[in-house]
Order: C-alpha cells, then sequence, then structure tokens
C-alpha cells in the first residue's frame, strides 16, 4: 500500500531521478513520451534496432479507448494519433478456410470516435518518436549486462527516495559495442520494456527466477505482400479494408490477414506444432530452384492442402524479405517475477508475453507505461517511495496481465481447437464486440 503524501522535510536540492529504459517498442517509447512531460524526471531508451526504420514494424494495430489511448492521452498525444487512426480498417471477414463462402462483421466502423481504432504501427512509432528529443533514443545499442554501482561522490546530499538502504544502488548497462551507459547514467530507475527475450529480465543481477517463457505450442508463419491492390487485386478482395480470419474446424490452423494503411497484407498462420517446426516439417528451405516461394507452395501443400487458393496465395505469394518463422511463447496465468534490487521493473511483453489471440499486446503495454508513469510522478512528488511505488505498480499490471492471459488461452482453444467457423462467430460477437453485417 502506497505511503501517505507528506511534503518532504529536507531543504536539500533533489537532483531528477534518472530513468533508463530499455526497448524502444510502443511500450518504451509512450513510457518516455510520458516522463518526457514530467517534472523531476529524466529518461533515455536504448534499443538493439540500428535505426527507426531498419526493421518492418509488422501490422496494424487497434489502440483501444481505456489502455493504449488513455496512454497516449497523458502523452498528448491523442489529437496527432486521432489525425492517423483509421476508423474503416475496422472491417472483418471471417472465412472457410475450405470454400470462399463470407461471414462480414464489423464493430464501430466509421464512427469518428470508436473504441477500437486501427492505426499502423510504423505510424505510431513515428508519432511516438516526434514526441521525444532527438537525443532520448540510442540506437543499436544491445545489453548484454547490467552493472550495479554506488552512488557517486556527493550523492548523499540529495533528498533519499526511499528509506531500504539498499535502494541507494544504481545501474549502469554494458553493450555489445563495448560502451556502457555511463555518460547518460547512472540510472535510479531501470525498465525492462525489451519483448519477450527480455535481457532486463534474464539477468542474473537483477532478479530470482529469470527464466524464459515457455513454448506455447503455436507456431507463427509471417508473412507479407506489398502492393496488393495492384499486384493482386482478387487477395485484396479476399482480405476487404480491415482484418480477414481464415479459420477450419478438421484442421486446427488459422490464418489472420490485415490490411495496412501503406498498401500491404500482413498475414499470421498459426500451426498448433512443436518448437522445432521449421525443422520437422520436411521441407527444404535452401532450395535452389524457386528459393523461397518454391519452400511455401511445398508448405501450404503439407500443411493447409485443403484450404482455398486465395488463402494459400496469401502464405505462397508474400515478400521473401518479410517472410518469418516464429515460435509463440507466453507465460502462464498468475506468473510473476522476484527482484533481487529495488528500483528495477518490466513493462509489456518483457513482464507478461502471452500470444496474439486477445489482441491486447500492445495496449497493454501501453496500459503499463501510463500506471509506471503514475507511480514515478508520485515519487518525485514526495508521495511515495520508489520501492513502494514500483511494488504497487508491478501488482496492478500483473493482475491484469493475469485476467488476459486466461482469455487469451480460451480464444486461442476458440480459433485452433476444431470448433470451426460456428465457434468463432459467437466468439467475435462475445469478446470483441462484433455484429454480422
Amino acid at each position: 500500500m502506497a505511503e501517505p503524501a507528506q511534503a518532504p522535510e529536507s531543504s536539500a536540492v533533489v537532483a531528477p531521478l534518472r530513468v533508463a529504459i530499455v526497448g524502444a517498442g510502443p511500450g518504451g517509447l509512450t513510457l518516455a513520451a510520458i516522463l518526457h512531460r514530467t517534472p523531476g524526471v529524466s529518461c533515455v531508451v536504448y534499443e538493439l534496432e540500428p535505426t527507426h526504420a531498419s526493421r518492418v514494424q509488422g501490422s496494424m494495430l487497434d489502440i483501444h479507448k481505456h489502455s493504449g489511448q488513455l496512454a497516449l492521452s497523458k502523452a498528448g498525444l491523442l489529437d496527432e494519433f486521432k489525425k492517423h487512426m483509421m476508423v474503416d480498417a475496422t472491417e472483418f471477414y471471417l472465412r472457410d478456410s475450405d470454400k470462399a463462402e463470407v461471414h462480414m462483421y464489423h464493430t464501430e466502423e466509421g464512427k469518428e470516435d470508436p473504441e477500437r481504432p486501427e492505426i499502423d504501427r510504423g505510424v505510431l512509432r513515428r508519432i511516438l518518436l516526434d514526441a521525444l528529443s532527438p537525443e532520448t533514443v540510442k540506437w543499436g545499442k544491445k545489453v548484454v549486462d547490467v552493472e550495479l554501482v554506488a552512488p557517486t561522490p556527493g550523492s548523499e546530499t540529495l533528498e533519499p527516495r526511499d528509506s531500504d538502504s539498499s535502494a541507494s544502488s544504481k545501474f549502469k548497462l554494458l553493450f555489445a559495442d563495448g560502451t556502457t551507459s555511463s555518460p547518460e547514467g547512472p540510472f535510479d530507475v531501470l525498465v525492462g520494456a525489451d519483448g519477450t527475450w527480455s535481457r532486463v529480465r534474464r539477468s542474473d543481477n537483477l532478479y530470482l527466477n529469470p527464466l524464459p517463457p515457455p513454448y506455447s505450442g503455436i507456431t507463427c508463419l509471417w508473412s507479407s505482400i506489398s502492393n496488393v491492390d495492384t499486384r493482386f487485386p482478387h487477395i485484396s478482395k479476399y482480405v476487404g479494408n480491415g482484418s480477414c480470419l481464415t479459420i477450419n474446424a478438421e484442421t486446427t490452423k488459422c490464418m489472420m490477414a490485415q490490411k495496412n494503411g501503406d498498401g500491404s497484407i500482413k498475414t499470421f498462420t498459426y500451426i498448433p506444432a512443436g518448437e522445432d517446426w521449421k525443422d520437422t516439417i520436411g521441407v527444404d528451405w535452401s532450395k535452389s530452384d524457386g528459393g523461397l516461394k518454391a519452400a511455401l507452395d511445398e508448405v501450404a501443400e503439407k500443411v493447409v492442402p485443403e484450404w482455398n487458393a486465395v488463402a494459400k496465395e496469401l502464405l505462397t505469394q508474400c515478400d521473401e524479405e518479410d517472410f518469418a518463422i516464429r515460435p509463440l511463447y507466453q507465460f502462464p496465468p498468475g506468473h510473476r517475477w522476484e527482484k533481487k534490487v529495488p528500483g528495477v521493473t518490466l513493462l509489456g511483453d518483457a513482464a507478461h508475453v502471452v500470444t496474439p489471440f486477445t489482441g491486447v499486446g500492445v495496449n497493454l503495454a501501453m496500459h503499463d507505461s501510463y500506471d509506471l508513469a503514475v507511480a514515478l510522478e508520485k515519487v518525485v512528488a514526495g508521495h511515495s517511495s520508489l520501492g513502494t511505488a514500483l511494488e504497487d505498480y508491478e501488482e496492478a499490471i500483473m493482475q491484469r496481465a493475469g485476467i488476459h492471459a486466461q482469455r487469451t488461452l480460451r480464444n486461442q482453444k476458440t480459433f485452433l481447437g476444431g470448433g470451426g467457423i460456428a465457434d468463432a462467430i459467437e466468439k467475435m460477437k462475445l469478446v470483441f464486440s462484433m455484429t454480422e453485417k
């Protein structure tokens, strides 16, 4: 429970609370954008990617009013977000994989202020980056270790932020290029916003249980088709203006395709399989004749032979440079992690990764960022110790994540459990507030 608010007794000058954020995904950048506006806090973001444009930024995101949009509002970016949101991208097609029959659904399509408007992931990243000063994000910085360092000389004159003497330890990051965070640090707070394989969470110096999340039993084939309206208009029509879920009762596989604002279609094919699926499927991925296209033709015939021709083309006609095979991992509901030292915390997938069957991953990360920013505001205002503020924050986000982890498992069973399109229709109505058009 947070300590009661009280004015600091000392007149000593309080240095800014220095925060290091590892990871420039939506969660890390949202936290940075909020802290950028917070008096008494300075922050730096370290990202392993060499530049902001070095990797394709994935598919469309639906940003929920009471989580992702809440965080954007606190960052002063909600109006800018609304300039770029896509209110017609809520269109949804539900298709049976062995027929061309269409079941068309929609949510709040066309409304000026929908609950879950869509935005390109890359556009959202640009909005967040534009809110920061250029020196805030340090690109090409892969964290390899974290060191605990003693306070700098003279820091004993600063106002203490925590009654626990161990809280005086600060953080220094070591990077793969041989440099450290010393020019910007040391840091009072370290935030791991670095995703499923978080280096912060896996640090033996920081956590007692730095184990990775277990394999979920599902592998995703991630693919993309650029300029689809011109190159493959029949595929564009199949997907529609928003999202298209192709599902089949007999095969317990499904495919989610999404139209993006850049004219591409991003597709995710989910396959219940072993973690080593790529090596055991019996496909020669190094084919000299036909390259990846030949390999994907073989995958389509081996894995989804009964799917309709257009659904197969979403996989086989993809841009080779954007294809990836990604085993999916998730922490079980109720998972917790135990810290060795105060001052370190996690957000988003680093804290509570699950499979994407509720579509809330980014919103959870942005909601975490909102809650963490509020917690740090209490610290700099003297209303809470750092240790107490982080404990309260972590309990709140893990309770919320546990609820969504349970929902994810239920949805996963619906879409991959063999119930087919009838079960999917009912789930879309119940969970995603969709109605038949």
